[in-house]
């Protein structure tokens, strides 16, 4: 990561540019134009330019191309082998990430902020529960310097004395002022504020939604925000977690802490927190209790987002692409998710359902895809390759007969091509063979596998298809159900359920 200073015998570039002068910023700028589009950019420039003088803060803060001896530093991703790969290696898909530091003795000295030099050289640290840390961090999303998300946003109907009342009472009783300690019914909250500036109004002009990949480092940003503002509540809220209970030394060694200056330091997660250790392993006991109650689950379903539903496509807008708005995908998959419910649960569509438990993951692949395990009432149990036959199919249709569905199956329902016919494929990469071991046999019928998933037909009656400049066939098939797959159109893997271990790889994160 290059030094944001200006260097000798280096022109200026990136984020240096942002609080140019007028003319060395438009010459360097007219000088980078490939002559095709000079006019067009120098148009767009000058807009640029003209708007961010409008900034207030531009006024009073220096550029970082007028800053002197600004070290470089370098970003070296180290994987440790010995954590969980599913977690901690690199992502696959080109997307904006944050690094967070963990460890709750040193988190005071991590706190999120922006740093700024006025231009008597004054430092000025501007937290992330200020109303201009937005301002002063995305000029483009903010060109005049709006006021952004801060603690006292009274909610509608509040008077705003009554906000600054009941602030001063806490203060007085010596609380902190943070944003997570204060005003849950009085003001917005930090998650209502930007559920509310994400949203897409008719006729009103909304330029983060415009923003690419700025667009989604204000994303991630806004995620890291909120969910401070819940660490920070459950960091005040020691006492009532009864993080007393961890603090000892000899609960610090059965806990497996090495490290003796960590102990009585430990800041305890409620299980509250989505996605902390102990809510996972909550949730992961509270699904074991049902399968003690009604018995082993029957069906393992998995729901894939499709960035190119018609739902998403049709509100793009123009040049766009649905990784451009995480916000869409995120509201359509949620929408198809509920439809999906709705279906298994009200409309029985695979049957009766006794029980039930399910995870929404969001890999680092990209699209965020559901888990569920339905456990069925006692006749829609299924007990044979009969009734599995009747619900999943893990061949390819009749291209005469099921045009539509041959089609859908090509497109969402074949895995591969890898092994020997890819080696450099996610799925065997570094491996003899594939580590979902397809290509599976052909079988002439159903059978029961041993504590395991069942051992789908699969025919081979010459019918294939060519998918990725290879041609496969029933072989490399993943299980599906024809009604769910052309009626959500997407990636949707139904498979009969063998053991109670699929409920531990719904929480294979605790």
């Amino acid at each position: 990561i290059r030094s944001f200073g200006k260097q000798d015998g280096l022109d200026r570039s990136h984020l240096e540019l942002y609080f140019y002068d007028d003319d060395p910023s438009l010459e360097h700028r007219y000088r980078s134009c490939r002559k095709e589009q000079c006019q067009k950019d120098k148009e767009v420039i000058t807009q640029l330019v003209n708007i961010l003088h409008g900034n207030p803060y531009s006024e009073h803060l220096r550029s970082m191309g007028h800053v002197d001896d600004v070290d470089d530093y370098h970003i070296t991703l180290n994987l440790d082998q010995r954590m969980d790969q599913r977690r901690y290696n690199t992502p696959t898909t080109s997307e904006v990430a944050a690094v967070w530091v963990e460890g709750s003795e040193r988190r005071r000295q991590f706190e999120n902020s922006v740093i700024l030099q006025g231009k008597n050289r004054d430092i000025y640290g501007i937290k992330s529960y200020h109303g201009c840390y937005d301002a002063l961090s995305y000029p483009l999303f903010f060109p005049r310097g709006e006021l952004g998300w801060h603690t006292d946003i009274p909610k509608e109907g509040v008077p705003y004395e009554t906000v600054m009342a009941a602030r001063a009472a806490r203060l007085a009783h010596g609380h902190n002022n943070r944003s997570s300690t204060f005003g849950g019914r009085l003001c917005v909250s930090v998650r209502d504020y930007y559920c509310y500036k994400l949203q897409m109004r008719p006729g009103i002009f909304n330029p983060i939604l415009f923003g690419k990949r700025l667009f989604q480092q204000f994303a991630v940003d806004t995620y890291i925000k909120i969910e401070n503002s819940r660490l920070d509540y459950i960091w005040g809220h020691q006492d009532k977690i009864r993080a007393d209970l961890y603090q000892g030394l000899v609960d610090s060694l059965h806990a497996g802490e090495g490290r003796a200056d960590s102990v009585g330091k430990r800041t305890v997660l409620a299980t509250s927190f989505i996605g902390g250790p102990r809510d996972m392993r909550r949730r992961y006991m509270d699904a074991m209790a049902l399968v003690r109650r009604y018995g082993k689950p029957d069906i393992f379903l998995t729901m894939t987002c499709n960035p190119n539903w018609d739902e998403i496509r049709q509100e793009l807008y123009p040049g766009q692409t649905p990784q451009d708005r995480p916000d869409l995908v995120v509201r359509v998959f949620r929408a198809k998710l509920e439809e999906l419910k709705n279906k298994l649960l009200k409309k029985d569509i695979l049957g009766k359902v006794r029980a039930y438990v399910y995870v929404v993951e969001f890999q680092k692949r990209g699209l965020p895809h559901a888990h569920f395990l339905l456990i069925m009432e006692g006749r829609y149990k299924l007990t044979c390759p009969e009734q599995y036959d009747r619900l999943i199919s893990a061949e390819l249709p009749n291209k005469k007969k099921y045009l539509e569905l041959y089609k859908l199956v090509v497109k969402h329902m074949m895995h591969g091509p890898c092994g020997a016919l890819n080696p450099e494929c996610s799925c065997t990469k570094g491996r003899p063979s594939c580590k979902n071991h397809y290509p599976r046999p052909f079988n002439a019928a159903t059978l029961q596998g041993k504590d395991s998933y069942p051992l789908y037909r699969r025919r081979e009656d010459g019918c294939k298809a060519m998918v990725r400049k290879e041609w496969l066939d029933n072989r490399w098939v993943v299980p599906y159900n024809p009604h769910l797959l052309r009626y959500f159109n997407c990636h949707i893997n139904v498979e009969a359920c063998g053991s109670i271990k699929a409920v531990k790889y719904m929480f294979k994160y605790i």
